[in-house]
């Protein structure tokens, strides 16, 4: 099912920056926000695609960062603890040898997301959130 009222505010309006480990660009890093107005567990996200200039980035070098932790996205579905508010930012990190190049870039995000406290007959609401915005680089 698709809600819309709330998609503008998945990618949060920012720049994407590169993410340097000891002077070492490892890739790039940007933010984003739970696309609801009340949050939810990190086990409820269904799935989580990102893309770069409409190019679709791998799962497995995509890392989703809330609440001093870091998850890659296929964990994220037995993080049934970690809570996400709806005023945390999480950090998504791609992980790509050189990071990004400078200038902008369009970012997409597409989540389904299950919401636990609407369930009917056994089958919860799962709603699909996306939102594209192009976002500077630096």
């Amino acid at each position: 099912m698709k809600f819309q009222a709330y998609n503008k505010i998945l990618i949060e309006e920012q720049t994407v920056t590169n993410y340097v480990v000891e002077g070492v660009i490892l890739g790039y890093e940007f933010k984003i926000r739970y696309p609801s107005y009340r949050g939810t567990y990190l086990s409820c996200i269904e799935k989580l695609e990102i893309k770069i200039d409409e190019e679709p980035v791998n799962q497995r070098i995509i890392y989703f960062s809330l609440n001093g932790k870091q998850y890659l996205i296929d964990e994220l579905k037995d993080q049934y603890k970690d809570y996400w508010n709806i005023l945390d930012e999480a950090t998504i990190t791609i992980l790509q040898k050189g990071g990004i190049t400078k200038g902008i870039h369009m970012v997409s995000v597409e989540m389904c997301h299950r919401i636990p406290y609407a369930e009917n007959d056994g089958k919860y609401l799962i709603l699909s959130s996306a939102a594209a915005r192009p976002l500077m680089a630096e």
